[in-house]
């Protein structure tokens, strides 16, 4: 699936450059042209250290805030499709680590298809919701400076998405990937021949590959 048809079915952003150190209340400047972007001037790196940052809450808050945001379960995706395919080429933007890992000993063009399976999500829950909400009002009322030169026109992220790696290629490049696997001590969950060719599964290990983002100014608990 191709990066805008991705966008326009399910509503969500691939992530461009993906590590498990992503998580809910992650602040995101998505451009009308291009790919979303995790640093821009000003923009604090996530919602809590924007009210940290304005002094509406403290530092025992701040800590406790992100950790109950990296503490929200993860649990069956219910999209569309059990399986999202991806094109060689969005393959090659996303920046995801397994894949980067496996260009170094690995022909990646060598692969047939690209899929995220097994989806699971990670989603805001309505009493995180509810407390941002009730921060923002805060910080809108009293540091609006704070909040309108930093965060109005941002995205926040609200739901992680994750799946299995699985990779397929032909059955006479397996020695070739298994080397590359050994080499780079991948953990591989599963490998299963069909025909010709044959799949590789790998666990996503809480790197998420997929976000929704809603924007800030018009977040509602």
């Amino acid at each position: 699936m191709e990066l805008k048809k991705f966008r326009n079915k399910y509503n969500l952003e691939l992530i461009p450059a993906s590590h498990e150190n992503i998580v809910l209340g992650t602040l995101v400047w998505d451009p009308l042209i291009g790919k979303p972007k995790f640093n821009h001037p000003g923009m604090p790196e996530h919602i809590f250290n924007a009210f940290l940052d304005a002094e509406i809450i403290s530092n025992e808050n701040w800590k406790n805030g992100i950790r109950d945001l990296k503490r929200e379960k993860i649990a069956f995706a219910h999209l569309a499709d059990r399986v999202i395919h991806m094109e060689s080429n969005v393959v090659n933007t996303l920046e995801h680590p397994l894949i980067k890992q496996l260009e170094n000993s690995f022909e990646i063009k060598k692969v047939l298809s690209f899929h995220f399976g097994n989806l699971q999500v990670r989603t805001m829950s309505n009493l995180n919701r509810i407390r941002i909400d009730n921060y923002l009002e805060v910080i809108k009322q009293n540091e609006w400076k704070a909040y309108d030169g930093k965060i109005r026109r941002v995205h926040m992220i609200t739901e992680l998405y994750y799946g299995s790696i699985q990779l397929i290629l032909k059955s006479d490049s397996k020695n070739e990937l298994d080397a590359a696997i050994k080499q780079l001590d991948l953990k591989l969950d599963q490998t299963i021949k069909f025909g010709k060719s044959i799949e590789y599964s790998f666990d996503h290990k809480n790197v998420p590959f997929a976000m929704r983002l809603e924007r800030l100014r018009k977040f509602n608990g």
